[in-house]
């Protein structure tokens, strides 16, 4: 899985959840553990990726065409 981590370091982003609650932060990670895909917003917060409903990036991610990664997409498309 590729490692966005640096290149979108320091963004603010918002994470809406399966069931309607909502995250927000500084992504500071987009990383594996234990072989699941995480965010970790502000430094300590880490949430795995298969409870995204979706994710936005403001600014410089509505401007880019790359956002979300693979991985942060819906990997059942491909099952």
């Amino acid at each position: 899985m590729d490692d966005y981590t640096s290149k979108y370091k320091g963004e603010t982003v918002e994470l809406a959840m399966f069931g309607g609650e909502y995250q927000d932060g500084v992504l500071t990670a987009y990383c594996l553990i234990e072989d699941i895909p995480h965010i970790e917003l502000n430094g300590h917060i880490l949430v795995p990726l298969q409870n995204v409903a979706s994710l936005h990036c403001s600014g410089r991610c509505d401007a880019q065409g790359d956002w979300p990664p693979r991985g942060l997409l819906d990997e059942e498309d491909g099952a």
